[in-house]
């Protein structure tokens, strides 16, 4: 990850793939889409690199 890198949200990711923040939520739980836990307590404060969005986003679209 880059210093300048964006950090997204688990509200805008769901936003951009149309889902809720719960199956964002799950799709990290399973490591589907790797995230960054920047809590400084027990709970989790998630954060997705905009890279790593891009990544899964081209790990599955289907080649037409």
């Amino acid at each position: 990850m880059q210093a300048t890198e964006r950090l997204l949200t688990l509200q805008e990711v769901a936003e951009f793939l149309k889902c809720s923040r719960g199956h964002v939520r799950n799709l990290i739980a399973t490591g589907k889409l790797r995230a960054i836990d920047i809590a400084l307590g027990p709970r989790h404060e998630w954060r997705v690199p905009e890279n790593r969005l891009e990544g899964f986003m081209l790990a599955h679209t289907e080649a037409g």
